[in-house]
């Protein structure tokens, strides 16, 4: 089943809001997403926001879910060139850490 831009954003919302890891690490992030093609800004309590990220992330829905569901370590995906995380270091792998945290099958 394909899932619309509309449930992606929502699933990481919902996933970001639920996860302790995704707040402790006080990241406001941009996910770039492709398939399915979303832009949403994040902030640290995983609600969507206009504000200023702290830092941007490329990744597509697959790799996402795949880092979620356990499949793939985030740092693992990140030095293979999977997908691109800019902003400062630490805070990337706190939130990183964080997306494993995450339920997306809603």
């Amino acid at each position: 089943m394909a899932n619309s831009p509309l449930h992606v954003k929502k699933a990481i919302s919902e996933a970001a809001q639920a996860s302790a890891a995704w707040n402790s690490a006080g990241a406001t992030v941009r996910f770039i997403l492709s398939d399915p093609g979303i832009d949403v800004i994040l902030d640290p309590q995983g609600r969507e926001t206009n504000a200023e990220p702290t830092h941007v992330m490329n990744i597509s829905w697959p790799d996402l879910k795949d880092i979620a569901e356990g499949r793939r370590s985030f740092l693992r995906s990140l030095t293979t060139q999977r997908f691109t995380a800019r902003g400062p270091v630490l805070q990337t792998i706190a939130f990183g850490q964080a997306l494993a945290t995450f339920e997306l099958d809603h």
